[in-house]
């Protein structure tokens, strides 16, 4: 298996008459909601999904919820059906980028761009005896405008072409493999990166004219990241 799967609880009553004789079912999810501590949570996890989404980034993927208590954001749980997965802390990441050299270039490329800091601990793995390439980053709440509890702070971060100044992955992923996610980022149109960011509504805090700001500065940050990988990366 080579593609990620999400976990089901449990399958229900068949729905309509049709020929796939479609169920309606339950599937597992973390809900993550906006906090004292992170009040852009809901919005930074939804558009750094859809931001993945445009450039193939191994992300686990999540979709708004409605509730009495306002706007949530459910992050779809991994499947682990015969497979252990393993979250990956300091002391698995030299096997972890040996084992998944594009993957681990795909993610860490992509963290300059959205300005997170916060990949240790945030990426799940196939790390046993199995030949299950399955890897999968997790967790992009502390990125984007919430790379930092206060919005102004945060978009001065991301405003600054020499920040962030580390990576969790270290340096000395494969070049080649850093080159191909930042031309595919390069790549991108300007209208696709400001219809992944502003969503048409204010969402918890995150009001329209922040989420078109947001756009403008990830544009500034895609003409920078050839630099701010050979600088961070320094990619072999």
């Amino acid at each position: 298996m080579s593609f990620i799967t999400y976990q089901m609880l449990r399958q229900l009553q068949t729905v309509g008459k049709g020929a796939t004789k479609a169920k309606r079912g339950h599937v597992n999810a973390i809900i993550k909601q906006d906090g004292h501590e992170a009040l852009a949570q809901v919005y930074c996890e939804f558009v750094a999904c859809r931001l993945a989404a445009l450039v193939s980034v191994p992300v686990a993927s999540g979709v708004l919820v409605s509730h009495d208590n306002g706007l949530k954001y459910a992050s779809l749980v991994i499947s682990e059906v015969n497979l252990k997965l393993h979250d990956v802390e300091a002391n698995r990441l030299a096997k972890l980028v040996k084992r998944y050299p594009v993957e681990c270039a795909k993610l860490a490329v992509f963290d300059l761009w959205i300005g997170n800091p916060d990949r240790l601990g945030n990426v799940r793995a196939n790390l046993g005896s199995s030949s299950d390439h399955i890897i999968v980053g997790v967790d992009h709440g502390g990125s984007l405008l919430n790379c930092s509890n206060d919005r102004k702070i945060a978009v001065e971060n991301l405003s600054n072409r020499l920040w962030p100044t580390r990576h969790a992955f270290g340096s000395g992923l494969p070049h080649s493999c850093c080159d191909a996610i930042v031309t595919r980022i390069e790549r991108l149109d300007d209208n696709a990166i400001n219809d992944a960011c502003v969503i048409g509504d204010t969402v918890g805090s995150v009001m329209l004219p922040e989420q078109a700001e947001l756009a403008e500065i990830l544009n500034l940050r895609r003409v920078w990241l050839r630099d701010m990988v050979d600088r961070v990366l320094r990619p072999i």
